[in-house]
């Protein structure tokens, strides 16, 4: 990771106002129009579920507000990032899932069979698990298929420890209208309404590239 210079970061006044925040994160949900690409999913016998994950993590990375953390009390840019991402077993509690960037969504796919394999055999807290957590180079990412959204909340932890990783949540895919909803959560000093936005021109041309 590399840190920011707050005497010419344009962000320098913003970041220093929101950080002293007590609740500094603002989120926003969204409508996706996945239509393409779950068709494309379909079409080439991928799972749905891998192929927006890797959309989602390609575009994390490609766009570089998303890799701004608070570490030590300053703000840095990470590299590259990981996703802890939560998947549900067959008795119903959930394991995270550790998710990096691969070459294609076929690379991507046998890394998550493979991680999802070993990963859902471990209990939900030990020790690989908390040191994971210490890290800054990852995004939280959150799976909700049963049912639509238009609005979300998230669990939160002391503010005392937050460096501002951000959250997201898909749901349910409605096969009528091609949309998903997907909530997004970000740290306010380091992030922007209009980031948010350029984020998501970010996600779509990544979706846009895959489906081609």
């Amino acid at each position: 990771m590399k840190k920011i210079n707050l005497d010419t970061w344009p962000r320098a006044e913003h970041y220093h106002f929101f950080k002293g925040f007590d609740k500094p994160h603002f989120n926003i949900t969204t409508n996706l129009d996945l239509s393409l690409l779950y068709r494309y999913a379909k079409q080439q016998q991928y799972s749905f579920t891998d192929c927006y994950l890797y959309c989602l993590l390609k575009a994390v990375n490609s766009y570089t507000p998303m890799r701004y953390r608070i570490v030590d009390g300053l703000p840095v840019e990470v590299d590259e990032l990981m996703a802890s991402t939560v998947f549900l077993k067959e008795d119903d509690t959930f394991r995270f899932i550790p998710l990096s960037l691969q070459q294609n969504i076929t690379e991507f796919a046998a890394h998550t069979a493979k991680q999802k394999a070993i990963y859902l055999n471990k209990t939900l807290l030990d020790e690989q698990f908390m040191l994971r957590e210490t890290s800054a180079a990852q995004i939280h990412v959150s799976i909700l298929p049963w049912f639509n959204f238009s609005s979300f909340s998230h669990a939160a932890t002391s503010q005392g420890t937050c460096v501002g990783i951000p959250k997201f949540v898909f749901g349910q895919y409605q096969i009528e209208s091609g949309l998903m909803p997907l909530n997004i959560e970000v740290h306010h000093a380091l992030l922007d309404g209009v980031h948010v936005a350029q984020f998501l021109t970010t996600l779509n041309k990544v979706i846009s590239e895959v489906v081609k």
